[in-house]
């Protein structure tokens, strides 16, 4: 092992080329050094003047003085949209009620050849409530269609229209989803 030492140091005495080229692998190999630990440091640099910049923010965030005006305005918003809720004491109840309302709209609005489908209220997942999505199709009449939607639109409780759809085959035709939302009614019947 010490003659290969001895060996190399022997070579590098004799050789200019070669001790030129192991310096330049050098300066290379340290210059790579430099120029890796000068991007960590400005990498670690901005990290730092984000999580700066973060707390901030956020303190000024925690310093704001409306946070119990906003939850009561919350409160106040929360107890509005939970009154425009329907209410059923069975989930059974909750179809017929909805189904029972919008066979009356469909009828008021005059909809040709109409075809209602209402699926069984199905839980909400993470919330009290449950949904029932009904689904008709119908002939296309722009003014009884606009007439329907526009009574759905007015009604005071939550309906959510998923989609409309409208065809035009050799006889135009159209198919509305829509949904609503029941809660456990507070009241006994």
């Amino acid at each position: 092992m010490f003659q290969v030492f001895y060996q190399l140091i022997s070579e590098l005495r004799k050789n200019t080329r070669l001790r030129i080229g192991i310096w330049l692998i050098m300066a290379i190999l340290i210059g790579y050094a430099a120029t890796f630990l000068n991007n960590h440091k400005v990498q670690l640099e901005n990290n730092y003047k984000n999580a700066l910049t973060r707390l901030s923010q956020l303190q000024n965030i925690a310093d704001q003085t409306q946070w119990a005006k906003r939850s009561i305005q919350v409160q106040e918003l929360h107890t509005q949209l939970k009154a425009r809720l329907w209410e059923a004491n069975t989930k059974g109840l909750a179809q017929a009620i909805f189904q029972s309302w919008f066979q009356e709209e469909i009828y008021f609005a005059q909809i040709s050849k109409p075809a209602l489908n209402v699926e069984a209220a199905l839980e909400v997942p993470k919330s009290s409530l449950w949904q029932v999505s009904a689904r008709l199709n119908g002939a296309f009449i722009p003014k009884r269609l606009h007439q329907l939607l526009l009574e759905i639109a007015k009604s005071p409780r939550i309906i959510v229209i998923e989609r409309l759809e409208i065809r035009k085959s050799p006889t135009p035709r159209f198919t509305l989803i829509i949904k609503a939302y029941f809660q456990e009614s507070t009241t006994s019947s």
